[in-house]
């Protein structure tokens, strides 16, 4: 490939990351091929930052594994506690009775991660997006079951489409629940199952006429984004990345 200098790799690391933020950013809502690809070429992409990850490391000379890196260790901490938080929380009988201390412990997490020093290291980068994404998967989750929990002790009068975006909300946030928890590939039947649970909903979504109330399309605009976010952490918790 040519490249002799740490400068070179840093520069190139760069260009790559931006790539994978630009189509972290695409809408993709209702296309499940180019979902796919965009998967594929990211999963490209991450190959060409650990190419360049390796080719720095030879020109600095001075290798070590990875797993008993400090900052892949302090990622590692953070995430087993947030797996704790999380067992503990979709396992209670009383949720809400954890809605405030779970997220206040998961903020605190967050912080942790913006502390970790990347090392100009693409492996580490992505260790730590990927944690940063656990964490707030699961303060989204909570943040969904308090809305729903708050809507239904202070139910009112309101349009059919809201209640039809409200319905949605419902269901995504038990499916939400399920892709916490999910452990598996894309060749798993859950996936499969999830994945067409989850384009069911966005086709729900698509349905529902806000009849000119901005009120109904902002909600329906949010919801739209959540399937969206768990559709792509489902990718994430399944595509098998190690380092």
């Amino acid at each position: 490939m040519g490249v002799d200098s740490s400068e070179t790799c840093r520069h190139l690391s760069c260009v790559l990351s931006g790539l994978i933020a630009n189509l972290d950013a695409l809408d993709v809502c209702g296309h499940t091929e180019i979902r796919n690809y965009r998967r594929e070429v990211v999963e490209d992409i991450n190959k060409l930052l650990k190419y360049l990850d390796l080719e720095e490391e030879a020109n600095t000379t001075h290798a070590f594994d990875l797993r008993q890196n400090h900052s892949i260790l302090k990622i590692e901490k953070v995430l087993k506690r947030m797996r704790e938080i999380k067992n503990e929380f979709l396992q209670a009988q009383n949720p809400p009775e954890l809605y405030l201390s779970s997220k206040t412990e998961l903020q605190g997490l967050i912080g942790q991660l913006d502390e970790v020093s990347l090392e100009k290291n693409p492996c580490i980068r992505e260790a730590r997006r990927r944690a940063v994404i656990e964490v707030q998967t699961l303060i989204t989750h909570i943040d969904l079951k308090e809305a729903l929990e708050k809507r239904k002790r202070f139910a009112c009068e309101e349009p059919p489409s809201h209640q039809a975006v409200w319905d949605v909300l419902g269901s995504l946030s038990e499916i939400q629940g399920e892709v916490l928890s999910f452990d598996g590939n894309r060749a798993d039947k859950n996936y499969i199952r999830l994945e067409e649970l989850l384009t069911k909903q966005l086709l729900a979504l698509d349905a529902v006429d806000p009849q000119g109330e901005e009120r109904c399309k902002a909600a329906r605009k949010q919801a739209v984004k959540l399937a969206q976010n768990i559709l792509s952490y489902l990718d994430l918790k399944s595509d098998e990345w190690e380092y």
